[in-house]
């Protein structure tokens, strides 16, 4: 019966590590989906400060191209006032060219405020380049780290998968049945090592009589609490 007890505990090693080496894969793409994430969102960040800043242009070029108008329109109305005949007239040009040079003064207070926001806007569209041209080579590196970690856990993985097959045949089917009813049940883990009179499974106290039946370890015997199967520590490898 020492040598079933002793295959349990090599067969309970091995899910624990089986378990952690699952996790470990699945863990490994969410990793990487996260830092490209990351990337993402630096991402449109510099998508949205560059549609701002290109917003901001194309108002200043509106702008100035209105400048201009009202510059080319108070130069005409100039050379008009050589021209006209009565006061009306000549007060009404005056009042247009008043008109034209007050639109050119609030075009270009406009213009400067747009100039001032996109030199900054631009400050931060270069320095946000570079923060993603500088994550993605970091992510480059770190994915290529990571897949071969990947690979690494799925190399274990299947080597550990080989040795519980090996060791399943040397356990009989209604022992490895309760074992596996048992981790179902407790989070993965059916099998424990009592190396006082506690239960290692659930800290149950075990009376003395108990411990010393599983010294014995000619028969398998279970925590009355959380059903564990209990192996003494220096029965198995």
């Amino acid at each position: 019966m020492r040598k079933v007890l002793n295959g349990l505990w090599k067969l309970q090693k091995l899910d624990i590590e089986l378990s952690d080496l699952a996790t470990k894969k699945e863990s490994i793409p969410q990793k990487i989906q996260n830092e490209s994430k990351k990337i993402q969102v630096k991402e449109n960040e510099l998508q949205e400060k560059q549609k701002v800043l290109e917003e901001h242009n194309n108002q200043r070029r509106k702008l100035e191209q209105e400048i201009k108008e009202a510059k080319d329109a108070t130069v005409r109305y100039r050379s008009q006032l050589l021209k006209v005949k009565t006061n009306k007239e000549y007060q009404t040009l005056l009042h247009e060219i008043n008109t034209q040079e007050i639109k050119v003064s609030a075009y270009a207070e406009e213009t400067l405020e747009h100039t001032v926001q996109s030199k900054e806007l631009s400050r931060k569209v270069e320095e946000l380049k570079k923060e993603v041209e500088k994550s993605k080579e970091k992510f480059t590196e770190y994915k290529e780290k990571l897949h071969k970690e990947l690979n690494q856990v799925e190399i274990l993985f299947l080597s550990k998968e080989k040795e519980r097959e090996k060791l399943v045949p040397n356990i009989s089917r209604a022992i490895l049945s309760r074992y596996e009813q048992i981790r179902k049940s407790r989070a993965g883990i059916g099998v424990v090592k009592i190396f006082d009179s506690t239960c290692n499974g659930c800290n149950a106290i075990l009376p003395p009589q108990f411990v010393a039946e599983v010294k014995k370890g000619d028969r398998i015997l279970t925590c009355e609490q959380c059903g564990r199967i209990f192996v003494w520590k220096e029965n198995v490898d």
